[in-house]
C-alpha cells in the first residue's frame, strides 16, 4: 500500500533547480527564495521568505539527513533498516532518533482509523511484487501460496513500542521476517517537521514540498494565497498537467495514485499500492486520491489508505474524519473521461468558482 518514493507530484507553479534561486519581493519588501535539493530518493522544493536562505537551506539539509537516518529503507544503519534486519527484539535510543516513535504512533492512528487499509507492515508483500527494495524483483507469475504466507506478516496491530530500563525504545518482532516501511506517511511527517522548524524561526510565508507532499503558510511572493495544481491522473500526463488547481494557504496536501509507479507482466498490471486485505497488487477504482488537512502527516497517510479502500468506502470515511477534505478522481467507464467525487468541504479550496 506504499508509494516507495515515486510520488504523484502536485504541480507547484514553479520551476526549480537544486540550490537556491532568488525570487521576488512581495509588498512587504521581503525577498522570497526557492531552495531545493535531494532527499529520500527524491527532491525537496521550498519557496520561502527569509533573510538568510543559505542558513535556512543548511538547516533543512541537516534535518532531512537526520530524518533519512531514521526512516530510510535504503540506508544500512537507519533505525528502520536495523529494525527490519533484527531477529526478535529491536531497541534504539530515542534521544538519537526523535522521529521513529512519532511516525510509528501516527501510523497506528491512521491504521486504526482506516481499519487496517493503511498498514506499514505490508513491506514484505510490496517487496515480493518488486516495490520498495533495492532488488526490484518482478514476479512473472504470482505464487498465491507465497502471497498467503506473506500476509501472515501483516502484524502492525500487534507491534508496540516499550521503554526498557536503560531508556531505550524497544519493539518485539513476532517473526524475524516482519518488516516495516513508512514511505506512505514519513514524507508528510518530514514536511511537518520542517514547517515546525520554520515556525520556530518566525518564518511565516513558505511552501514546503517533499516527494509531492505539501504544506503552506502565509502568502506567496505576489502576496496571494498559495495555489497548488493537482496532477492529471494519466500515465501519459506530464507533471505540469493540472487537473484541478486549489488554494491551500495554511493547509497541507497530499495526492496518491497508481498511474505512474506500476508495471505489466504477462498482461497483468501490478501497482505499488498493495492491498493488505487481499495481498494483491492491483489497480484501485480510484485513479488518484487527494487529501487536504492541517498537517501533512495526516494528508499523506489517508491519501494512500483511500486508494486501498476504493471509492465508496473512501468517500464515506473521508466525510466522517474531522479535519480533512478529499477529492477522488476516477474513470468509471474506462473511456478516459475523468469523474470527480469530493467531500462536502473540498469545494472551499477550489481556485475558480466554476469548479464548484
Amino acid at each position: 500500500m506504499f508509494k516507495f518514493w515515486n510520488p504523484i507530484t502536485p504541480v507547484l507553479f514553479y520551476i526549480f533547480v537544486s540550490g537556491i534561486a532568488i525570487g521576488c519581493k512581495n509588498r512587504s519588501g521581503g525577498t522570497y527564495y526557492q531552495i531545493s535539493g535531494p532527499t529520500m530518493g527524491t527532491k525537496y522544493h521550498i519557496t520561502i521568505q527569509a533573510e538568510q536562505p543559505e542558513k535556512v537551506q543548511a538547516s533543512v539539509d541537516s534535518i532531512l539527513e537526520d530524518f533519512n537516518l531514521s526512516m530510510s529503507a535504503y540506508i544500512d544503519n537507519s533505525t528502520l533498516t536495523l529494525f527490519n534486519n533484527a531477529d526478535s527484539i529491536f531497541c534504539y535510543d530515542p534521544a538519537k532518533d526523535p522521529y521513529f516513535e512519532p511516525v510509528f504512533l501516527r501510523s497506528k492512528e491512521v491504521f486504526s482509523q482506516t481499519g487496517g487499509a493503511f498498514d506499514p507492515s505490508i513491506s514484505p508483500l510490496a517487496r515480493y511484487y518488486g516495490f520498495g527494495s533495492r532488488e526490484k524483483r518482478k514476479p512473472a507469475e504470482v505464487d498465491t501460496l507465497e502471497v498467503k504466507r506473506l500476509m501472515n506478516l501483516l502484524v502492525f496491530d500487534s507491534l508496540v513500542i516499550t521503554r526498557n530500563s536503560t531508556g531505550q525504545n524497544c519493539i518485539k518482532k513476532p517473526n524475524k521476517e516482519v518488516k516495516l516501511d513508512f514511505n506512505a506517511i514519513s514524507p508528510g511527517y518530514a514536511v511537518d517537521v520542517l514547517a515546525l522548524f520554520f515556525d520556530s524561526k518566525s518564518i511565516i510565508n513558505y511552501m514546503i514540498e517533499v516527494g509531492g507532499e505539501i504544506r503552506t503558510r502565509g502568502v506567496n511572493d505576489r502576496n496571494n494565497a498559495w495555489v497548488i495544481g493537482i496532477n492529471r491522473p494519466s500515465e501519459k500526463a506530464k507533471e505540469t498537467d493540472v487537473e484541478i488547481p486549489v488554494i491551500i494557504s495554511g493547509k497541507s496536501l497530499a495526492t496518491s495514485g497508481n498511474y505512474r509507479n506500476s508495471y505489466q507482466a504477462n498482461g497483468v498490471k501490478y501497482v505499488h499500492i498493495v492491498n493488505p486485505y487481499t495481498g494483491k497488487s492491483q489497480p484501485s477504482d480510484i485513479l488518484s486520491a487527494t487529501v487536504i488537512a492541517d498537517d501533512c502527516t495526516s494528508a499523506d497517510g489517508y491519501a494512500t489508505a483511500f486508494m486501498v479502500m476504493g471509492l465508496d468506502k473512501a468517500i464515506k470515511l473521508a466525510e466522517n474524519i474531522q479535519g480533512i477534505e478529499a477529492c477522488f478522481i476516477y474513470d468509471k467507464e474506462g473511456d478516459g473521461v475523468f469523474e470527480f467525487m469530493t467531500t462536502t468541504g473540498f469545494e472551499n479550496f477550489y481556485l475558480h468558482n466554476e469548479q464548484k
